[in-house]
């Protein structure tokens, strides 16, 4: 009799497992997630390793198995690794599948690591294999919401690409037809914004994924929507813990210095977490020299040659080596200058902006004039007042390279811009895109979407849509390319509801 209670309890225990799902959002589970959001992957695996030795069919544990592999190789860029992950996360996804059962959560899982998963390949420049992933994560979690429309992580991933997709550059417009959605960046925000300003209880499995729709929300208020005070509100809120928060220490950074928190940006890189039990984030240590050369520090050169020195990976190598170049040129020290440029073909890998420009950098053998280098840097750090002193008493007729002086005349816009003083910067503006409208430089189209952004602010939309628009139309700027179209396409679409 025992042992036939005993069959049926294990009959019906496999039939809720299959029917239900075996999700636990149990303690080692919740732990396990807290050390990957603070990039202690190690600890976090050793958790989930000892987690599915006694529940191999818990889908959530599986689900922080992916998610962490995803993130060691979204950091490290290790070719090996991308090798290994390309068979992991399949057959992890099926795991899930097979022990998730009918509930949102499975789904949920499928689309976040599709997701993820895309986004590393793109690093790898896999991009065909990158917009099939993300167009399945995005019917995945589509589908997910027909049948459960009260679930809220759905809300996240597909508010990400509806808004990204109003605004992707021509070179991968490609992507959006695979997604079978309407791009758009006004319904993309509020599904994000739905799930930020639902009230979710303290402590449960719907806090760390409302945390995950906060920072894409902070993100896409200052990259998109042009609300940098929004954002910087929701960053500041859940980065709080940077201290001891690896993943925080960088988007608080990242953050800071997008909006010319230079000094701040320094304090929070200079004293980021450190210790084993931490993945070894390099970017940082090129986050810091750039910092560092914005401010023209004498040793911004150290963390610049600890990141070329260390890091192993494919992007922003040839842009350190371009920086490097750049913190010789000011000290007058040609010899390095050269050396560090005619390293930039044979490092790393042509994928971001940076790194393209940093290998047109070698090819144009064009040297930066010196004062205009310092007042670049000293913008980006937002050293405004000094940037201005750099090119004060100077005129176009102070630089004899055509280039230099339709930069002169752009980065004094730029200063008067964040000055607040928007009718002069507008002039600027106008002659830096009448002046450089047919280069191959960044001048005319950069300032055609700065134009934008001070009509904008000033409520003229329809002047503020003719500048956005004026953009698109420098196809000669090359430069950044990718990045500006972004911006103006994300400038339309604002202006245009």
């Amino acid at each position: 009799m025992n042992k036939l209670k005993l069959y049926i309890v294990t009959l019906i225990t496999l039939f809720f497992v299959k029917a239900n799902g075996s999700i636990d959002f149990n303690n080692n589970c919740h732990q396990a997630f807290d050390d990957i959001i603070r990039l202690k992957l190690s600890k976090a695996n050793n958790t989930l390793k000892s987690e599915l030795e006694k529940k191999p069919e818990n889908a959530y544990a599986l689900y922080l198995v992916g998610l962490s592999e995803i993130i060691q190789v979204f950091i490290s860029e290790n070719q090996s690794h991308y090798k290994k992950l390309q068979v992991s996360i399949p057959r992890t996804i099926k795991l899930i599948e097979k022990f998730g059962g009918k509930s949102p959560y499975s789904q949920l899982f499928k689309g976040q690591l599709l997701f993820y998963y895309g986004a590393t390949q793109t690093k790898f420049e896999d991009f065909f294999s990158a917009g099939i992933n993300m167009r399945d994560a995005y019917l995945v979690l589509k589908n997910n919401a027909t049948k459960h429309p009260a679930f809220l992580p759905n809300s996240t991933i597909m508010g990400v690409i509806e808004t990204f997709s109003g605004t992707v550059p021509a070179s991968f417009k490609w992507i959006i037809p695979l997604f079978g959605i309407k791009p758009s960046v006004a319904n993309g925000v509020k599904k994000l914004e739905k799930f930020n300003n639902a009230r979710v209880s303290p402590g449960s499995e719907l806090e760390n994924f409302k945390m995950e729709a906060k920072l894409f929300l902070g993100g896409l208020y200052h990259m998109v929507l042009h609300k940098e005070k929004e954002g910087w509100e929701l960053i500041d809120n859940s980065t709080k813990d940077w201290k001891s928060n690896l993943f925080s220490t960088y988007m608080r950074a990242s953050f800071l210095i997008k909006t010319g928190e230079n000094e701040e940006a320094i304090k929070v890189l200079s004293n980021r977490p450190i210790g084993k039990e931490y993945i070894d984030l390099y970017h940082l240590d090129y986050l810091l020299g750039v910092c560092k050369l914005n401010r023209l520090d004498n040793d911004a050169d150290k963390s610049l040659i600890n990141y070329i020195t260390h890091f192993k990976g494919r992007n922003y190598l040839k842009s350190a080596l371009h920086k490097l170049s750049w913190y010789y040129l000011i000290k007058g020290d040609y010899t390095n200058y050269q050396l560090f440029l005619s390293k930039i073909p044979s490092t790393g890998f042509e994928f971001t902006d940076e790194d393209k420009q940093a290998t047109k950098s070698v090819k144009e053998k064009y040297i930066p004039n010196i004062s205009l280098l310092r007042a670049r840097l000293l913008f980006d750090g937002g050293y405004y007042d000094r940037a201005l002193t750099e090119l004060s008493n100077k005129s176009t007729k102070n630089y004899s390279e055509y280039r230099d002086q339709v930069e002169f005349i752009y980065r004094l816009g730029r200063i008067y811009q964040k000055q607040g003083r928007g009718s002069v910067a507008i002039t600027y503006f106008l002659k830096a895109i009448s002046a450089g409208k047919n280069l191959p430089h960044y001048y005319a189209m950069a300032s055609s979407i700065e134009i934008g952004k001070i009509y904008e602010e000033m409520n003229d939309l329809a002047n503020a849509k003719l500048y956005y628009k004026k953009a698109l139309t420098f196809t000669k700027n090359k430069e950044y390319m990718n990045s500006l179209e972004q911006k103006a396409k994300a400038g339309i679409d604002r202006v245009s509801k």
